[in-house]
């Protein structure tokens, strides 16, 4: 077992805040960057969610059949199980949340408008608000709050994922794919924390869940593509009860925003043996203390209200790099932290 003590920093990063007026709908669309029939029609469901940004999200899965594709092989794990999940098996394939529409994305195509314009309609039963994204050097950070607008005893998951909006043919250099496409838009990235999503426990009406994204980036091909989508998914009946596309701020904003803030944090001693204490100078309370190691993955999370926070030594972490963010309800700091021992 290891040992962290933990005394906080908060800096502001810039923020986006998205409230749900209206439904906003999710297309999870299967494909292959060597199928034909997926060239023939993904298109077309790529120019409606370019051409449709205030109604419709989409998340992009790579399938490893019928041909090698390097953008699955970036990510299997993620990918195979959103197949699995679906019970997919053929691409090009179209989910339109979750199950008011499952089929061929040959038969979404002619209709995709009006199946859009139908679904929109219905009033979402979540709201999906207030990110906090900063994007400094390859560390993604951020923290997304769901609100359940109705109470509902439904088995609800939030899932959030890491797309990459444009990702060129021309950037790999095996496995490019063999189809007509020269580029291939919305690629999944990362699922957070898995594809399993993560369970939502307070689902009585406005009640609020909070989850962090830490993610030090992988496999990225360019990262001014990147964005964070967002959403609610019922796992008994697979319907999607609302999504967000979230953008993501530049990395020199972020870094203009937080720099005057950083002079008034300190973190000692780092490297870290036993403790490590980081100090908050400024009047602000502390929400949440997240610890991530190198994969991203969150390895401590603690929720607190107070401007000094203290853990003591029953984290258990091997020795290696940490990021520690520090995060309220406008705010955040990630910090890197070296652990040895």
């Amino acid at each position: 077992m290891k040992a962290i003590i933990l005394t906080s920093a908060l800096t502001l990063a810039l923020s986006t805040s998205v409230i749900a007026q209206n439904r906003v709908v999710l297309i999870e669309q299967f494909t292959n960057s060597g199928c034909g029939s997926c060239a023939a029609y993904t298109p077309t469901v790529y120019n409606y969610l370019n051409n449709n940004p205030a109604d419709v999200v989409g998340i992009a899965y790579h399938a490893p059949y019928p041909y090698n594709d390097s953008m699955h092989y970036d990510n299997p794990v993620d990918a195979n199980a959103r197949l699995n999940f679906y019970n997919i098996g053929g691409v090009p394939h179209s989910m339109v949340d979750g199950n008011y529409f499952d089929n061929t994305t040959s038969a979404l195509t002619p209709t995709i408008a009006t199946k859009i314009n139908t679904r929109k309609v219905v009033a979402p039963t979540y709201e999906i608000t207030n990110p906090t994204l900063t994007l400094v050097g390859n560390q993604l950070s951020g923290v997304f709050k769901f609100k359940a607008l109705s109470t509902s005893t439904a088995n609800l998951v939030a899932h959030i994922v890491v797309i990459e909006k444009d990702v060129l043919k021309s950037s790999y250099a095996a496995s490019p794919g063999n189809n007509s496409e020269t580029h291939y838009p919305y690629v999944m990235r990362k699922m957070f924390p898995t594809a399993s999503g993560t369970v939502l426990v307070n689902t009585t009406a406005n009640g609020m869940d909070s989850i962090n994204l830490n993610w030090t980036l992988s496999r990225i091909k360019n990262n001014a593509q990147l964005r964070v989508v967002a959403f609610v998914q019922n796992t008994t009946t697979k319907e999607v009860q609302e999504a967000q596309l979230f953008e993501i701020p530049a990395t020199t904003t972020a870094l203009k925003n937080t720099t005057a803030e950083l002079t008034n944090a300190t973190l000692y001693p780092n490297p870290a043996s036993n403790t490590v204490a980081i100090t908050l100078h400024n009047a602000t309370f502390i929400n949440t203390i997240t610890i991530t190691n190198e994969l991203g993955e969150i390895v401590y999370n603690e929720v607190v209200n107070k401007n000094t926070a203290v853990v003591n030594t029953n984290v258990n972490l091997a020795n290696g790099l940490y990021f520690v963010t520090i995060a309220n309800d406008a705010t955040q700091i990630t910090k890197k932290l070296t652990i040895i021992n």
